[in-house]
């Protein structure tokens, strides 16, 4: 299977920046607070100035809207869910190519009335539909991958912790649980369909890329030092995804 790195970037230059390295570009607003909806005058300059597959995270920045990455945080609501449609439908008109949902119940489950609603949307307008990696917030993973496998989801990003902070778990722990989700996603799959792809997130960097590709050949990683998107990270990640597919580790 090839290998493929995805991207999130907040501005027109880290776009243009990860676009030669990145198979696929996350766009979003604000990475300092793990992301919002983007403004749509970058995914069209995005979408007119590489030619990089553009996935749009949906999470709308309402007023009052919760900051915090907890259930609560993603938890639909009717607002939520509106704002949500007008967002997916901006974001097909501006050129995305796929669209990153990932709305919860209150108490910790996959909102499968409101992801469903929007991803019939998304497909409805020619957009791939991925889960965000409020995955990590889930109660139950096993039943979440059922979930997001009943809903048709492409891939899903994913640290292979409980909660937001990747720091709570080692490595070792985590390529588990992802290797846990893998089987899990193989298991749930829809008959004549793909298992979702599981893109492991979360402080991926050039540094473990390899041990992360043990379990799966997609990552999501900012590429970034000293908090702003950096080439050299960009290239080394690039060249570490190479040599784990040309020798996998055991």
């Amino acid at each position: 299977m090839k290998p493929t790195l995805e991207v999130p970037v907040d501005s027109i230059a880290g776009a243009i920046m990860a676009a030669p390295f990145a198979d696929r570009l996350e766009l979003c607003d604000d990475l300092s607070s793990e992301g919002w909806t983007p403004k749509m005058h970058l995914v069209r300059e995005a979408r007119a100035e590489t030619k990089t597959s553009l996935v749009v995270m949906i999470r709308p920045h309402l007023q009052g809207s919760i900051t915090a990455m907890t259930v609560a945080g993603f938890t639909a609501t009717p607002r939520v869910v509106d704002a949500s449609i007008r967002e997916i439908e901006l974001a097909a008109a501006a050129g995305a190519h796929s669209v990153a949902i990932g709305l919860l119940t209150s108490d910790g489950f996959v909102d499968m009335d409101a992801c469903g609603k929007l991803a019939a949307l998304a497909r409805g307008a020619g957009l791939d539909v991925a889960f965000l990696r409020t995955f990590d917030l889930l109660t139950d993973r096993t039943r979440g991958m059922r979930d997001i496998s009943a809903l048709e989801m492409k891939r899903v990003v994913t640290a292979g912790v409980l909660g937001w902070d990747a720091s709570v778990a080692t490595l070792e722990q985590r390529i588990a649980v992802l290797a846990d989700d893998a089987r899990n996603a193989e298991n749930f799959a829809t008959a004549g369909k793909s298992a979702v792809e599981i893109i492991p997130g979360g402080g991926v960097r050039s540094t473990n890329a390899r041990e992360f590709m043990q379990v799966s050949p997609h990552l999501h990683s900012s590429c970034r030092r000293g908090g702003v998107i950096n080439r050299d990270e960009l290239e080394e990640l690039k060249i570490q995804m190479t040599l784990a597919t040309a020798s996998p580790m055991n």
